[in-house]
């Protein structure tokens, strides 16, 4: 977005640059652009906006449960997941089934910072105030219910939006990737000073605790901060960011991790991006546990250089951000169903109709549209020779969605909080990935052969969705 700015008479170019920067908030509001900058926290924005009480009579933080764009396949809990997300609230000191209580922890592990919010322990409450002693129990022994992650791209790469936009543009390629339900929250300045403390208290160190150590570099000048838009509310009294359920029951996909972004190595990849049809690269359509890996494994892969690829990633090879659930995929009449395997499920039966294997589920999608695309400088995108239909198929719509339909751009900006400049990078991916694999399929590089119903029953997937501007 283009803004004109005058400078000040009497002001000096460096001074008044100061004070653009400072006032940021002040300077969104005069551009007509509420979504633009700091976190504007009385935009309308979501179907229902949450409001809690902050002692010491501060302004109300809030949590937005978003809008669902009309022609993405959300999950018929999505809804229910954003709705338990927006219960927890970070003052009360009950019992989580009761009332939202959840303890409020500093991350410990990884590199990034971020808030974890445990349950709180049926039968106790949490002490009038989180301790370093209590927050090292519970990341022993508690069960973690959520992140709250924070824009902040100095030690590590975190964006904000990018969770926020990696959990709708799953939805509307057709809920891919295994990908969690995120809201927008914001935490009151002097709740996350006391998190911060707890950090330094508990002795968290290496790159986790440098970017926990950094915020007090914030605080000491929140609007002339280098994140004085992409972390604090207009007011510059709280801090905004992504609130996202927690992955339970997930083990780490090693072999893909293994590889790094070298994923040539993995046999998944070699298999999508082996040209020649799907029972030629297996040898049969036998309905075995091989042969579903298989399918699924180059679903998972493509789907996942394709979902990078839209978002700009720059870090999904790092750390723990590749995992995966088993799945019990299980003939039924005309169709395959496939439902998730509890982690203390029995073993896999005999039966010949049943198998488990490996699914995808991305971890960390915080990585997104602020560095460089990780997919794009390896050229994945023009080695994906075989998709699920659906996917490409709700792909092609979404980029005809977002050229006749000018909502669709508006909604990653207002729902997602990516500013302008992200907008443009994800508009210019999304366009070039929709082209790139149409010019594929039309010269007979990219096969549609990935549906396991017409693979292994032979039966015609499903219609492609219709994409009808509104």
């Amino acid at each position: 977005m283009k803004n004109n700015f005058n400078i000040w008479p009497g002001c000096s170019v460096l001074a008044s640059l100061v004070f653009i920067l400072g006032h940021a908030g002040n300077l969104v509001a005069q551009t007509g652009d509420p979504y633009e900058g700091s976190l504007n926290r009385s935009a309308p924005r979501g179907v229902e906006v949450v409001k809690f009480a902050v002692p010491g009579g501060r302004p109300d933080e809030i949590c937005v449960i978003p809008q669902h764009l009309s022609f993405a396949k959300y999950r018929a809990d999505d809804t229910e997941a954003e709705k338990e997300l927006a219960r927890y609230d970070f003052y009360k000191a009950g019992d989580t089934p009761d009332d939202g209580a959840v303890a409020v922890c500093p991350k410990a592990k990884s590199t990034s910072a971020a808030v974890e919010l445990f349950e709180i322990p049926s039968g106790s409450s949490k002490p009038a105030q989180e301790t370093a002693s209590y927050c090292t129990q519970m990341e022993k022994s508690g069960k973690m219910l959520s992140k709250f992650k924070q824009t902040d791209n100095h030690y590590t790469t975190t964006l904000s939006g990018s969770i926020l936009s990696y959990y709708h543009v799953s939805r509307v390629l057709g809920d891919i990737c295994n990908v969690k339900p995120a809201v927008i929250r914001t935490m009151d300045i002097e709740q996350h000073k006391q998190v911060v403390r707890l950090a330094a208290q508990m002795g968290i160190h290496r790159l986790v605790g440098k970017s926990w150590s950094l915020f007090n570099t914030y605080y000491q000048n929140p609007r002339n901060s280098p994140v004085a838009q992409a972390l604090f509310t207009s007011d510059f009294s709280q801090i905004y960011g992504a609130l996202l359920e927690d992955t339970h029951g997930k083990e780490l996909y090693a072999e893909w991790l293994k590889a790094g972004p070298n994923l040539g190595s993995v046999r998944a990849f070699r298999n999508m991006a082996d040209g020649r049809p799907v029972k030629a690269i297996l040898g049969s359509s036998d309905f075995s546990q091989t042969n579903v890996q298989a399918l699924v494994g180059m679903r998972d892969m493509s789907e996942m250089i394709l979902l990078d690829y839209l978002m700009a990633q720059s870090d999904r090879f790092s750390g723990g951000n590749i995992a995966d659930y088993n799945f019990v995929y299980a003939i039924e009449g005309d169709h395959i169903t496939e439902t998730r395997q509890s982690k203390h499920a029995n073993p896999a039966s005999n039966d010949a109709h049943q198998v488990i294997v490996k699914r995808l589920t991305l971890v960390d999608n915080d990585a997104g549209l602020l560095n460089e695309n990780t997919c794009e400088k390896k050229g994945y995108l023009n080695q994906i020779s075989h998709m699920h239909p659906d996917t490409y198929n709700r792909l092609i719509a979404f980029a005809k969605k977002w050229k006749d339909d000018s909502a669709v751009k508006e909604f990653f900006h207002k729902e997602c909080t990516l500013n302008r400049s992200q907008v443009a990078r994800l508009e210019k991916d999304l366009m070039n990935a929709a082209s790139t694999l149409q010019a594929r399929h039309a010269a007979g590089k990219l096969l549609l052969d990935l549906d396991l119903d017409e693979f292994f029953l032979h039966t015609t997937p499903q219609p492609p969705p219709v994409a009808v501007a509104e």
